[in-house]
């Protein structure tokens, strides 16, 4: 064989390794990048969403995040990393479909005299409108990924709901109902634990119910068959780690995972209907 027909030999057999199975249909990609704290990095939610996706017939969702313990999302505004961040990525080609915001804990409520939580709807208001502003004109979608009442205070997520809610009809961008499926868990399953010891972060099984709900509300499809295992990224105190090889991010029964994939959907389902 010469040189010539060689060389074609060789790019005829690259366009049919890339071309997809018969029967099959190559698959749509959503990049989706995360800002807030750690309620996304505990567990690596974002990773456990790329996962969830990769075993489901919808879109496949690449994911990146940019989070600080505690912060606010004004502090993403003030501190200037956050343009950077979503231009800079280097796995991806710097085009976003979807930036999930993510305000801190019950930021988005107003200060509870009983609890003492501490919130303030404006800030939260003014900084979303101001970080959604920004995602548009990188050409992406504003969604907003909204948290769950405290374990001692399950009576915050009606002014969390209510909060994220209005912020979310006001820019006509998506909502993740989280913190509603969270309930939803807690009413109908109240054996199933969500929380890690201090009530208020996610434990694997709250990030996977949350990783369903983001996977619904983003696609529009159901989490239903998603794997009850999921690997990926590990991750510590300080957000996902660089490494080579993956975790296991989350282990849950076959019951339980798919009890957590329907009340996701059920909820996701029930939102849009409103």
């Amino acid at each position: 064989m010469n040189v010539e027909m060689r060389g074609l030999h060789l790019l005829l057999l690259s366009v049919l390794a890339a071309a997809p199975v018969a029967g099959q249909e190559a698959r749509d990609t959503l990049d989706v990048f995360f800002v807030g704290n750690s309620y996304i990095y505990f567990n690596n939610l974002p990773g456990l969403v790329e996962g969830i996706s990769e075993k489901l017939d919808g879109p496949h969702l690449k994911t990146a995040s940019h989070t600080h313990g505690g912060h606010r999302l004004s502090e993403h505004l003030s501190d200037g990393h956050l343009p950077s961040a979503l231009q800079s990525d280097g796995s991806m080609s710097q085009t976003w479909d979807f930036v999930v915001l993510q305000e801190q804990s019950a930021l988005a409520t107003v200060t509870d005299t009983v609890t003492g939580e501490l919130g303030s709807p404006v800030e939260f208001q003014r900084a979303v409108h101001d970080l959604a502003s920004q995602v548009r004109n990188l050409g992406a979608t504003p969604a907003l990924y909204m948290t769950w009442a405290k374990r001692r205070w399950p009576a915050q997520l009606t002014d969390i709901s209510a909060a994220y809610r209005g912020v979310g009809a006001e820019l006509d961008a998506p909502v993740a109902p989280v913190g509603e499926a969270w309930a939803a868990v807690s009413t109908r399953r109240p054996d199933l634990e969500l929380f890690v010891a201090d009530g208020s972060h996610p434990n694997p099984a709250g990030s996977y119910l949350a990783a369903c709900v983001m996977y619904a509300t983003l696609t529009g499809r159901s989490p239903v068959g998603a794997p009850r295992e999921v690997w990926g990224q590990p991750w510590n105190g300080a957000g996902p780690m660089e490494s080579d090889t993956p975790a296991l991010l989350v282990s849950l029964t076959a019951a339980d995972a798919a009890f957590l994939q329907e009340v996701a959907w059920e909820v996701v389902n029930h939102a849009e209907a409103r």
